[in-house]
């Protein structure tokens, strides 16, 4: 397996040759300080796996991370960053990495996430894990939250008023009441008026 660190810092990727050196698995072709650098070198030698930090002076690591897949499809990439905000990780997800380890448990699972992309699986540190299953609950606990509008449909038809007459009274068009009727059955997974009307009493939104 052919490794190629980048990290602007010599002292992090010293420490990753040192971490990695009785691994006869692994072979690490060139430790180089910058996201160009790294391109370059992408386009003239055969890397299996780059091992990059996301911030560098000449780029960001998810352009890094783009512009290294568009040259090699085939290329694993594990980002080992001190970062660990849920909207940076999960771009970096959707870009196409195979792994994100935090920089302070490098020492315990680095080598775990080499072995575990260089199989085919991905590898996330117990901590980004937290952080994207906590981003996605409140994601869908925004996305699933009915609207003061939603809200104002939904207490007209409770009182059996038709679609017609709701959107006489708030103003607005019938299809917009329906769309709105429609957004609340989703959101609630109620399959008719009855039973939004059920939900909205039994959650006391009435």
């Amino acid at each position: 397996m052919k490794l190629l660190l980048v990290d602007d810092h010599a002292i992090v990727t010293d420490g990753l040759q040192a971490l990695l050196h009785n691994e006869e698995s692994l072979t690490i072709v060139d430790k180089l300080t910058s996201g160009n650098f790294a391109l370059a070198y992408l386009k003239q030698n055969d890397v299996d796996m780059m091992i990059t930090d996301y911030s560098m002076p000449d780029m960001d690591g998810l352009t890094l991370v783009k512009q290294a897949k568009a040259l090699r499809p085939d290329l694993k990439i594990l980002v080992l960053s001190m970062h660990d905000e849920a909207a940076m990780i999960k771009d970096m997800l959707n870009a196409g990495v195979d792994g994100y380890v935090l920089k302070k448990y490098a020492q315990q699972e680095l080598l775990s996430a080499i072995h575990a992309v260089a199989n085919g699986r991905q590898f996330w540190s117990d901590e980004v894990n937290r952080t994207l299953i906590t981003a996605l609950q409140t994601q869908d606990l925004q996305q699933n939250q009915v609207t003061d509008r939603e809200l104002e449909v939904l207490k007209l038809l409770a009182q059996e008023l038709t679609s017609k007459q709701i959107a006489e009274k708030l103003f607005i068009s019938e299809r917009t009441v329906e769309t709105h009727r429609k957004n609340l059955m989703r959101k609630i997974g109620a399959n008719n008026a009855i039973g939004l009307v059920r939900y909205a009493y039994a959650h006391k939104l009435l």
